[in-house]
């Protein structure tokens, strides 16, 4: 798109018809998939009986747990308040690309969680192999 088209564009009045199946459609869509895809993600980078790479610097002090909601926890605030700023965007069709956009990086703010939890740290090999407690 040229400069001069990107001009008369802004000088163009935002289109205010009515978009009310996409104002409805995209926060039901949201908070319908990206909790299951961010469980299904979880499921294939946290497998096997070793903790998370987050766990491995507080292991030692039975940690995991804690760092783990705490985690968790924050990403569910931020995917929260994205998914109400859904409801409180008008339902003008001007701004269909502003919520998708939205309802986007509300579901990768969901789908962090597990990466996060797996991405790899600088641990070493002196991390232990599982969180079960031995007597």
């Amino acid at each position: 798109m040229s400069i001069d088209a990107q001009l008369e564009a802004a000088d163009r009045p935002a289109r205010r018809e009515r978009d009310i199946a996409g104002w409805l459609i995209t926060p039901v869509a949201t908070l319908v998939l990206a909790p299951p895809l961010t469980m299904i993600l979880g499921m294939v980078l946290l497998n096997g009986d070793r903790a998370p790479a987050i766990c491995h610097d507080v292991a030692a002090a039975n940690g995991c747990e804690e760092l783990t909601l705490g985690l968790i926890g924050e990403h569910a605030v931020v995917f929260g308040l994205l998914w109400l700023a859904l409801w409180a965007l008008p339902w003008w069709l001007s701004l269909r690309r502003v919520r998708t956009i939205v309802a986007v990086v509300a579901a990768v703010v969901l789908l962090a969680i597990p990466i996060r939890m797996a991405g790899a740290d600088d641990a070493g090999d002196s991390t232990p192999a599982t969180m079960s407690h031995t007597r």
